[in-house]
């Protein structure tokens, strides 16, 4: 077995590895596109570098003595007596790729064994050395190398041990700082270095799931416990209890903001995808990126990875045009993906739009009616339509390619979308593109709702689709109304009456509600029993054995410990 010093120190290889190679190949792409950039140069220089010391470090020689030879490489381009092109940008990429492997592979060892190398290992280290050797001999590169600045990587010399700062960050400064020589000296000089130290500790994903899971849980406790002591009545319990409860909503917030991420680490992943697929179908494609300052759930990062690769490469096959036909449309040349993301009344909106071809929607709606999935005179609207893209085995495209046209994916992408509680929207114009919304929550479990009653049963609505509550009129002022429809104000909007939606036979009380929820862009009325008001509460799944049953999303256990079931407000209208 491992010796248990080095496995800790593996454990932290592997993480500030893969921010490390996320840097090498984002560096990489911008060099392709600005081969004289020094900034993006620099940053691959020190990344290499630095990967080379932690390899070292971990006793990793293989990848030590390839980022080595790496150097060679990047030596010769920084005296100008090599040409950065894309030729050898690519080479560099699959350098990347290859360490990314290896990496991988070791850190999952849990053995002293020797690493098993990919044969494209040595074929790389080939394609370097003959890079390095085609004007200078090898050991002439090496001198060359040995007399290296290491101030130009910004990192203290290999000798004075270079690699990973594991745990704990340093400043510039504190690399800088010189050997003092009296004790007193020394001592004042390590306070000042301290105090200048970033305190970064980091903590395994795992570990925070399961702090998230335990606060979660505290919530539904602390609800229990405010619930007895109210009915106890008395006055300094209840002011414990309120203080307590308070105490824990902040500590929920903080744990909360810990599996916050940025949704560029997400969106920062496709850079590569796009990169590769443009050199494969010979389209030129630019990614655009905004907002990726928004911040979403670590654990709902994770669950859009897969439906956003799949609306990337539709975009990419599907929508953007090959140079000559755009150019014919006049169009540039080069095509645009975009990825936005923002937040939204408690969501988090991600948009997916490119500015190709469009979705040719007569196509779409004559294979629905091929494959069975729609009579022609059920279509009416674009909507419909477009609603048919995300059925199963439906696709436009008459041959396969590598990237789609199999008639699977954008069906997971619903699947996917709607599993955390999201949904997925699309908008096409022919000829100038298409833009494909994805909305969901912020988090998984915590959720605002507003809650509702039909006799005993109870029922959570998302807090943020509920636009405002009404008694429902008489029905003599029904009557004048017409059959599914409720007059608010000057408006006349779709009403469920919830009852009816769920199957429940029990009569309805005397005096019901309504609360008015959005949908789409309208409003849409749902006839309840009895008004809750607002909730901040957790949402638990129901579990395979109710995976059957629609429009309902979850349950909470509430502070008595009654449990309320969570109301699928799109599914509820589909089911009316």
């Amino acid at each position: 077995m491992i010796d248990p010093d080095l496995l800790e120190i593996r454990q932290a290889f592997a993480i500030e590895g893969a921010e490390l190679l996320t840097d090498m190949e984002s560096s990489l792409l911008a060099l392709e596109s600005n081969p004289t950039s020094v900034e993006d140069f620099g940053r691959l220089f020190r990344t290499v570098h630095t990967i080379k010391g932690s390899a070292s470090i971990v006793r990793f020689e293989a990848v030590e003595h390839f980022c080595h030879s790496i150097e060679h490489i990047l030596v010769r381009i920084r005296d100008k007596e090599l040409l950065l092109n894309q030729q050898l940008v690519a080479l560099l990429l699959k350098c990347h790729d290859n360490i990314s492997s290896v990496m991988n592979q070791y850190c999952a060892s849990d053995d002293e064994k020797e690493i098993v190398l990919p044969a494209r290992h040595s074929l790389l280290l080939n394609q370097l050395r003959e890079w390095v050797a085609d004007t200078h001999s090898i050991e002439q590169e090496q001198q060359k190398y040995a007399s290296l600045d290491d101030s130009y990587l910004g990192l203290e010399s290999e000798s004075d041990g270079d690699g990973f700062h594991f745990f704990e960050d340093t400043t510039e400064e504190h690399l800088s700082q010189p050997q003092l020589q009296d004790d007193v000296s020394d001592e004042a000089a390590a306070g000042d270095m301290n105090a200048r130290k970033q305190r970064v500790v980091r903590v395994d994903a795992a570990r925070l799931d399961q702090l998230s899971d335990l606060v979660v849980e505290l919530v539904t406790a602390t609800s229990v416990m405010e619930a007895n002591v109210r009915m106890l009545g008395d006055l300094a319990s209840t002011e414990s209890a309120m203080h307590v409860a308070n105490l824990i909503k902040q500590m929920q917030e903080k744990t909360m903001s810990f599996r916050m991420i940025p949704v560029q680490t997400l969106f920062q992943r496709f850079k590569r995808i796009i990169h590769d697929i443009s050199s494969s179908t010979g389209k030129q494609i630019k990614l655009q990126i905004s907002g990726g300052e928004t911040e979403l759930d670590k654990a709902v990062a994770e669950k859009l990875h897969e439906p956003l690769l799949h609306l990337v490469r539709n975009a990419i096959d599907h929508g953007i045009e090959m140079p000559k036909e755009r150019t014919a449309h006049g169009k540039h040349e080069a095509g645009t993906v975009h990825l936005k993301a923002f937040h939204d009344s408690g969501n988090i909106v991600i948009r997916v739009s490119d500015d190709g071809q469009g979705i040719n929607l007569e196509n779409v709606a004559r294979k629905a009616v091929e494959r069975g999935l729609a009579k022609r005179e059920n279509i009416s609207t674009d909507k419909d339509i477009l609603s048919y893209i995300f059925e199963p085995g439906l696709s436009t495209l008459e041959d396969a390619t590598m990237l789609s046209g199999r008639g699977v994916g954008m069906d997971v992408v619903r699947k996917v979308v709607e599993s955390i509680r999201g949904r997925i929207d699309v908008e096409t114009d022919e000829g100038v593109g298409t833009t494909f919304q994805i909305s969901i929550p912020l988090s998984l479990s915590l959720i605002d709702g507003f809650m509702v009653s039909l006799g005993e049963n109870l029922y959570i609505l998302p807090m943020d689709l509920v636009l405002e509550t009404m008694e429902l009129p008489s029905a003599e002022r029904r009557a004048a109304m017409p059959n599914g429809g409720l007059q608010v104000r000057d408006q006349l909007l779709p009403c469920l009456d919830l009852r009816k939606v769920l199957g429940i036979t029990e009569a309805s009380p005397a005096v019901q509600h309504v609360v008015i929820f959005r949908h789409g862009g309208t409003g849409v009325g749902l006839v309840v029993d009895r008004l809750h008001g607002e909730i901040k509460t957790v949402i638990k799944p129901l579990g395979q054995l109710y995976r059957s049953v629609v429009c309902i999303s979850g349950a909470s256990i509430l502070g008595d410990g009654s449990i309320a079931l969570f109301l699928e407000t799109s599914k509820l209208v589909e089911a009316s």
